[in-house]
């Protein structure tokens, strides 16, 4: 009586904490991953850059305005005045070099001012304060501008397909991760079977050797046949336990505690290989990149094209310009004249010792080479592509096998059973009937791991949107 309580509450107890771990499903763990990932959240933020990129090209359609302040002196270097002016012009600046501190700051500086002006004076120098606002407005930019903006619009949906890439990357291995551990678990609860099996048929050969109807190497086959269940217990607990850790891991989860609500099962899927290479020509992630790649290049072989056009813009000013010698005439009531231009330039590029040209070809070898790119791409994936439907195909066939064997095993190890209690069977060949059930029933839950994995693989060839959808 006690040991059945110890035994009842021991089950509670486990029970309790296997509930108190958190389910998650195929659709919980994928869709924690998309909103985790360091790699989407880096292409997002690439994202935002490219819509400031274009932003930008957008800016340059715009008039660009400037304010400007400039302040010339120009000496006349040509003129050189006598000793005796330049000694009367600096004379009331030597009362201060032989007595600094007998006049006040105010004079210092008013004095100082003069002296120098009256030396600039007899240079002849000129001054020139201007200042003054200025709008340029693009008119033909050479194309630059449009083609500017093509190309952001391009590199916009570069950055989506390349999200779009990263989630199918993420969803495969979230996917493959997933059924493995699902098989990892379904191979556990085996294993479990299997030593109830074993820890059953030591009770079976303690009882015949009790009624004298067994022998003693009866009972030590069937112990040790017990302690290998249990070393294979360990083993099957340890791979379901490092899956589940190797999935977290994968899917950004900081706690490794949950369980998996999903039963490991054959995913739906009956395209035949002739589709599924159509699809892929239109919706695989890496054969469209390398086809916005393409269309990157030739706009922007177009843009060199333009170098060889001209540049049209209207520009308009407006300001004021002092033209003084000394600090009357810059304060005069007439000084500040007004000054301002409409008008229209023209630019033709003639030489530039052949740069344009060069650069030219640099972008139609770029084109060429995008090009060999792309073939060598579709020829890959065309060859990727039939490589996973024969996995699908040998995987189908050994799920077949397996269910045989299955059922086969199951039913063998029911007779053999029953022939060991009556004594017309050893206790080897007993534990062989049950070796045989185990081996066939982890035989099929790998053969659907191999059916999934390859569904997976295809539909990631394919770019089918299913994968992404989150569920299973």
């Amino acid at each position: 009586m006690n040991k059945l309580v110890l035994i009842t509450l021991a089950v509670i107890a486990l029970a309790t904490a296997v509930f108190s771990e958190k389910q998650m499903s195929r659709r919980d763990v994928l869709r924690h991953a998309f909103e985790n990932s360091d790699e989407l959240a880096r292409i997002k933020a690439e994202r935002e850059k490219t819509v400031e990129m274009r932003n930008e090209y957008y800016g340059k359609a715009f008039p660009d305005i400037n304010a400007a302040v400039n302040y010339v002196f120009s000496p006349d270097l040509n003129r050189t005045p006598d000793r005796q002016s330049i000694a009367e012009a600096i004379s009331p600046l030597l009362p201060f070099y032989q007595d600094p501190l007998a006049a006040s700051v105010d004079s210092i500086f008013a004095t100082g001012f003069d002296g120098i002006g009256d030396a600039l004076a007899l240079m002849n120098a000129k001054n020139t304060l201007m200042w003054e606002i200025t709008a340029t407005q693009p008119i033909f930019a050479q194309g630059k501008v449009r083609s500017g903006l093509r190309i952001a619009d391009i590199a916009l949906r570069m950055v989506d397909e390349q999200y779009r890439d990263a989630q199918f990357n993420l969803a495969q291995k979230i996917a493959v991760s997933y059924n493995g551990a699902l098989m990892a678990q379904q191979n556990f609860i085996i294993q479990q079977d299997a030593l109830v099996i074993a820890e059953e048929s030591h009770r079976l050969a303690l009882a015949r050797f009790n009624t004298g109807r067994g022998t003693a190497l009866d009972t030590l086959n069937t112990r040790f046949a017990v302690q290998q269940a249990i070393l294979r217990l360990r083993e099957a607990e340890m791979k379901k336990r490092l899956s589940v850790k190797e999935l977290a891991n994968m899917a950004n989860l900081s706690d490794a505690s949950f369980t998996l609500s999903d039963t490991l099962s054959v995913m739906f899927f009956n395209m035949d290989e002739e589709t599924a290479w159509e699809e892929m020509q239109r919706s695989n992630s890496s054969l469209r990149l390398l086809n916005y790649h393409q269309e990157l290049q030739r706009e922007q072989t177009h843009m060199a094209r333009t170098d060889y056009r001209p540049i049209i813009a209207a520009f308009a000013n407006i300001g004021q310009v002092n033209l003084f010698n000394n600090a009357d005439e810059f304060s005069g009531s007439d000084a500040w004249r007004w000054r301002t231009q409409i008008g229209i330039s023209v630019q033709q590029p003639i030489w530039n010792g052949g740069q344009r040209r060069s650069r030219l070809n640099q972008m139609r070898i770029e084109e060429y080479r995008l090009e060999r790119r792309e073939n060598e791409a579709t020829n890959g994936l065309r060859l990727a592509l039939t490589a996973a439907f024969e996995n699908l195909t040998v995987a189908r066939e050994e799920l077949a096998e397996t269910e045989q064997m299955v059922a086969l095993a199951e039913q063998g190890f029911r007779i053999s059973k029953l022939a060991f209690e009556i004594g017309q069977l050893t206790q080897l060949e007993l534990n062989n009937n049950e070796q045989n059930l185990r081996l066939a029933k982890l035989a099929q839950n790998n053969a659907i791991f191999n059916i999934n994995t390859a569904i997976v693989n295809i539909a990631r060839l394919v770019g089918n949107e299913s994968l992404l959808k989150q569920g299973n």
